[in-house]
């Protein structure tokens, strides 16, 4: 899961560490996902997000998904909607200023809204599954 609120700059950076490409699962929060809680923040209903929309004249997704695309991240985007698969490959075409990067970096909020509670066995916590204790633990060495 990578988008606006939940950013991993840990795992991106690791990833380019060993030279894999991370793939933005869910790049536009999954506001449709399964199990959605009421108290959930909406990735696609950001200010900073539909204000940058409105400057690019682009779609709060296209901005969601150039900003992905200019962290060097792959973006896979789930639709079917034909009309959608062309206005999300249009988020191609955007160039995202420094500055504007800048602020889509602070909106992150360290937050997993996709924790796959319907995947997990009885009794194990989202946190336990992830096994986020050790996440935070681990330091990326100097050299290799």
């Amino acid at each position: 899961e990578c988008h606006p609120y939940f950013q991993q700059p840990k795992l991106k950076k690791y990833c380019d560490w060993k030279g894999i490409v991370l793939e933005a699962y869910s790049p536009l929060g999954s506001p449709a996902r399964p199990g959605i809680a009421a108290a959930d923040p909406v990735v696609m209903e950001d200010p900073v997000i539909k204000e940058m929309a409105a400057k690019y004249n682009a779609t709060v997704g296209q901005i969601c998904i150039a900003f992905a695309l200019h962290r060097g991240l792959m973006v896979i985007p789930k639709t079917v909607n034909p009309a959608r698969i062309v206005e999300n490959l249009k988020s191609t075409e955007l160039k995202l200023d420094a500055a504007d990067m800048k602020r889509l970096i602070e909106v992150d909020k360290n937050l997993r809204l996709f924790r796959g509670e319907g995947f997990l066995a009885k009794g194990v916590t989202w946190q336990e599954a992830f096994d986020v204790e050790a996440d935070e633990k681990f330091v990326i060495p100097k050299s290799e």
